[in-house]
């Protein structure tokens, strides 16, 4: 049966090759459509998450829909110290000092994000020191900051220029101060750009009257895979009356809306996609049957079951399918290892295009199995229903109209 079925798609080559053609370039492009997406969402999520809120995050309980210092964790808090011996995947952990300030140049006013940092440890997680387009990183302990470039060209302010920040401590203290600007920072997302103060942790925590305390913990993740794991395992850790942990779809709302609406589209051109492949199966599926009535008479006439028969198209298809779907994956690779490795740079309008969503102007494809393989099933899947009404056609093939010529 298997050989016969090898033998039978080559007595029409035209027609095996254009419905194995159809099915390659399907595969094709569902595909590269597929890895750009998920390269194009992974390359934005990763940029905004890493520059500043991180995969997960714990809080104080109430302290993400407030946002205010009456919500404070303590920073040497044992059982925080303890999720280090938790077997989940979790690199590190990252303490933040994070609140509102008027930030002023003397001529111009607005309000800011102050976020109090370990410098050292930030270099190993926002890689805030890579993103200094003037003047240099913070030390430990310094009364300095960093500005993001956005507010320093709306403030008028470069590197050794001073600026004072007024706000409100913590259990009501009074928060002023005089700080030197040690460097101005790119930030990726133009909302960060545009009001991000960053300065050491203690200095901050002087500023707010609040030694000892911190906001937040960012939990930096071996894998992005791993945080609805980590999320999960936090959340059973931690008591529920004290501590909140939080993931980024929680936090970032509007972006993780964003990547759902952007998947959705995705869904409905790739179903696009595949029902011309189901079409175009059933079409040779469909004419196969008709152009070989006679053939078909005369084997079941001599003593060939129904049954067999239909196996006998079936594995013809089948075998249709698998050429379009090897001869896909073969030339689908060689194009996604090479715009992995060398994604796409954007210039001029798409660059600041890309720019104002908080982008780098690249796009790369992601180099993961799952996707590809999803893919090579769904066309299966696909073929295989588009197989059902063919094959049941054979079984009320009428015997007596399948013998006349």
């Amino acid at each position: 049966m298997w050989t016969l079925a090898w033998r039978n798609i080559w007595r029409n080559k035209r027609r095996t090759t254009i419905t194995a053609a159809s099915v390659m370039f399907a595969v094709f492009f569902c595909i590269l459509m597929r890895g750009f997406q998920i390269g194009a969402w992974n390359d934005l999520i990763d940029s905004v998450l890493r520059s500043y809120t991180g995969y997960v995050q714990i809080h104080a309980q109430g302290f993400w829909e407030n946002r205010t210092l009456d919500y404070l964790i303590p920073e040497n808090d044992p059982k925080i110290k303890a999720i280090a011996d938790l077997k989940a995947p979790i690199k590190q952990l990252i303490p933040r000092f994070e609140s509102f300030a008027l930030a002023s140049n003397t001529q111009k006013i607005k309000g800011v994000i102050v976020t109090g940092i370990t410098p050292e440890v930030e270099k190993n997680f926002t890689r805030l020191h890579e993103k200094i387009v003037s003047g240099s990183y913070l030390e430990k302990n310094e009364k300095a900051v960093l500005v993001s470039q956005r507010l320093a060209k709306f403030l008028n302010l470069a590197p050794g220029d001073s600026l004072v920040l007024m706000s409100q401590g913590y259990q009501g203290a009074s928060a002023a101060g005089l700080f030197k600007i040690k460097g101005i920072v790119k930030l990726p997302s133009p909302e960060f750009d545009n009001q991000m103060i960053f300065m050491p942790l203690e200095t901050a925590q002087e500023f707010y009257s609040a030694p000892g305390l911190i906001t937040s913990w960012i939990v930096d993740l071996k894998s992005a895979d791993d945080m609805k794991k980590v999320t999960h395992t936090l959340s059973g850790y931690l008591p529920e009356q004290q501590y909140e942990v939080m993931s980024w779809h929680e936090m970032l709302v509007e972006l993780y809306q964003q990547y759902i609406s952007d998947e959705g589209g995705s869904v409905i051109m790739m179903i696009i996609l595949y029902l011309i492949v189901g079409f175009g199966i059933f079409g040779t599926a469909m004419m196969m049957l008709t152009e070989r009535r006679y053939e078909l008479g005369v084997m079941m006439a001599v003593g060939m079951q129904r049954l067999r028969v239909s196996m006998l198209l079936s594995l013809e298809l089948m075998f249709i399918c698998l050429l379009g779907l090897i001869a896909g994956l073969l030339i689908s690779i060689p194009v996604i290892s090479y715009y992995h490795y060398h994604p796409i740079t954007f210039s001029g309008q798409m660059a600041e295009a890309y720019k104002a969503f908080g982008m780098e102007p690249v796009l790369s494809i992601a180099w993961r199995t799952d996707y590809i393989f999803n893919q090579l099933i769904n066309v299966t899947i696909i073929a295989t229903i588009a197989l059902i009404y063919p094959i049941y056609s054979v079984f009320r093939l009428n015997l007596t109209q399948a013998l006349k010529r």
